[in-house]
């Protein structure tokens, strides 16, 4: 096994424990964080365990796994309450008693009482822990964390659950923990971005440029955009964007949306977006990419007919003769959108999203997108396919990457027809 202070290399597992992950009320989004993060620091991990809160699961689980990986994360089970049994069972599982550490208790104490919440006397099992374990501080919450190595030389982190209180506990001791050894080791190679290009097409064209002995992976992340992640030592970047142009969204598996500020804020562009049928999810995910506020001053959410009238001021004769479903409208829709926001950009998007409300002339994935720029205006129909979910989420892919290719000033795909 290889000794956990050498990086390249480290195996990892990791262990997620509650009955709402099992039953399906919460996801787990620690695992996905810890492979991203581990993945950046060329550590490999082997596998993702979900465990209920019932006695002795995580006793099983920890006797089963420990020693065939260098370290496991629990997540979760360090609570106050009867079922937060995490403690308990990484000390059966190792055989250590759990003791109490005073200076954690004095600090959950003052940590609740300064919120102004008087401490219980289940809040006091937070402060124990398997003999011999460090105690990891937890800055955002009452439960602090641990570290305990067990006799085949696995070492075990347990992280509390609750997300902004893993993550930064996540951050500071175990990436700590790596940075620690030394620099960021790249054992993974180039990482390329596609929106609207099918994964079948990917694939053939990248099995065409990749050595046989070699692997690649292609992993889809969401409706509409795909990464593949090509052999350590092979770029094909170049390559891409003159086969797929705009469609290579950039490197490094990055959402769509975070590629497109990065590129605005470069070119020193602002965005705007005027929603009807995705109600809002491109501007939200907009926000989501920290400094957007750089360069996406407001959007419009108008989902009704006289909304598109009141708020941005759309011709209702044009709603009455076409449909609110249409490349007049949604023109108008971006026109209005940049002029009243002062954006360089604007999008705009109205579609029939089902699984009602289409018609023979505009079945259901019917879209009608509209990007205004400075000069001129372009538009297309995109005729989507599945549910609604499916269909609104492929829309918000589709007009953030012709966003994105207009901050480039590259061709938006598909979209032929300009008018100035």
């Amino acid at each position: 096994m290889t000794p956990p202070d050498e990086t390249p290399g480290l195996s990892v597992g990791v262990i997620a424990v509650g009955d709402e992950i099992l039953e399906g009320r919460i996801l787990d989004v620690h695992s996905q964080h810890v492979s991203e993060e581990m993945r950046r620091w060329g550590a490999s991990v082997r596998w993702h365990f979900s465990l209920g809160d019932s006695p002795g699961e995580l006793v099983d689980a920890l006797k089963l796994f420990q020693g065939k990986v260098d370290w496991i994360l629990v997540t979760g089970g360090l609570g106050p309450t009867a079922d937060d049994r995490t403690r308990e069972e990484i000390a059966a599982a190792l055989n250590l008693d759990l003791v109490e550490n005073g200076e954690a208790w004095r600090e959950i104490h003052q940590r609740l009482s300064s919120r102004g919440f008087e401490p219980t006397e289940n809040n006091r099992k937070q402060a124990f822990f398997p003999r011999g374990a460090s105690i990891l501080s937890n800055p955002n919450g009452s439960a602090p964390g641990f570290a305990v190595k067990t006799a085949e030389g696995t070492r075990i982190f347990a992280l509390p659950g609750v997300p902004h209180e893993f993550r930064a506990m996540f951050e500071e001791h175990v990436v700590g923990e790596l940075k620690s050894h030394g620099g960021l080791s790249r054992l993974q190679g180039e990482i390329l971005d596609f929106v609207g290009v099918p994964e079948s097409r990917l694939d053939e064209w990248v099995s065409s440029k990749v050595p046989s002995s070699q692997l690649y992976q292609i992993c889809v992340r969401g409706w509409g955009q795909i990464e593949v992640r090509l052999p350590d030592g092979l770029s094909l970047q170049s390559e891409a964007a003159e086969m797929f142009g705009a469609r290579l969204i950039g490197t490094g598996g990055l959402p769509v949306e975070e590629h497109l500020v990065e590129k605005a804020m470069e070119a020193g562009l602002s965005l705007t977006t005027a929603e009807s049928c995705t109600g809002g999810m491109i501007s939200s995910r907009l926000v989501n990419v920290a400094g957007s506020s750089r360069v996406f001053p407001c959007s419009w959410v108008c989902y009704s007919n006289s909304s598109k009238t009141r708020e941005l001021g759309v011709d209702p004769a044009l709603i009455e003769e076409h449909g609110a479903v249409s490349q007049p409208v949604v023109e108008q829709m971006a026109l209005r959108a940049r002029e009243k926001s002062g954006a360089d950009l604007a999008i705009s998007v109205s579609g029939v999203a089902g699984p009602g409300g289409g018609t023979d002339l505009k079945p259901v994935g019917t879209v009608w997108l509209a990007l205004a720029t400075e000069n001129q205006i372009l538009s297309h129909c995109y005729q989507l396919h599945g549910d609604r979910e499916r269909i609104r989420s492929l829309t918000a892919n589709l007009a953030l990457l012709g966003l994105l290719a207009a901050v480039r000033g590259l061709e938006v795909p598909g979209w032929s027809e300009k008018r100035s």
